[in-house]
């Protein structure tokens, strides 16, 4: 079934009625589903025009509130015993109407608003690209002068020679060397199983300090008891 209106507005409504209602009797309906009704309102009384008093009072209010329902005005000659209308009844008349119609769009609109679309996601592709770009950059930027700041400042700390006694003494303590082991060999390097340089020593430090490692937790491990170092020992 259409569900286009056959009438827009109260003026046609009103003159329908006029020219097709032969009793005081009408009920106007709501569309639940394009062959399914509800009913809205009605009017059983046996005064015709309190009857059309009615309709037309209640299609203004419906118009002040800009209603864009589609509505079906049936027409009866009768009403069942409760004095009321069923689905049982059979219309002499119907039709299909709204009282505002609803706003269309000219293609001319569409294409417009199509064209504002296509160059509103041109515009965001463009920009999401510039930003992309300009992030690229400054991280590249930013990786080219970090690394080497950071590089430097652990080559400045291990240059300190207070920190490369620590740092020496933590190691040797970490890897199980005794210092008896260190006073043999000192800072030139240790002999037997874990023979260690002082390039590669320097180098074991930084690389541990890049990866968070830092002074204070050599010294840490430095304290350490002997029984507390061996466990920790233990699990690597």
């Amino acid at each position: 079934m259409s569900q286009k209106p056959q009438i827009v507005g109260i003026d046609g409504v009103m003159d329908w009625y006029d020219r097709f209602s032969t009793s005081p009797y009408y009920a106007v309906y709501t569309y639940t589903s394009p062959t399914k009704l509800e009913k809205n309102f009605q009017y059983t009384g046996s005064d015709k025009e309190e009857g059309r008093i009615l309709l037309s009072n209640t299609l203004e209010a419906m118009q002040m509130q800009e209603d864009q329902t589609l509505y079906c005005l049936k027409l009866y000659d009768q009403i069942n015993k409760k004095n009321t209308i069923d689905s049982n009844l059979e219309s002499i008349a119907s039709i299909r109407f709204r009282i505002t119609e609803i706003p269309q769009l000219s293609m001319q609109h569409i294409a417009g608003m199509d064209r504002g679309n296509s160059r509103l996601e041109n515009a965001m592709t463009r920009l999401a690209e510039s930003q992309n770009l300009i992030l690229s950059k400054l991280s590249a930027e930013e990786f080219e002068d970090d690394e080497p700041k950071q590089e430097n400042m652990f080559l400045k700390m291990l240059e300190n020679p207070a920190i490369q006694g620590l740092a020496i003494a933590g190691i040797s303590k970490f890897l199980g060397l005794t210092d008896n082991q260190m006073t043999a060999t000192g800072i030139a390097g240790i002999s037997g199983l874990n023979e260690l340089n002082e390039d590669e020593v320097f180098t074991i430090v930084n690389s541990l300090m890049s990866k968070g490692v830092t002074v204070d937790h050599l010294r840490k491990l430095n304290e350490m008891s002997e029984s507390k170092l061996q466990s920790l020992l233990f699990m690597l």
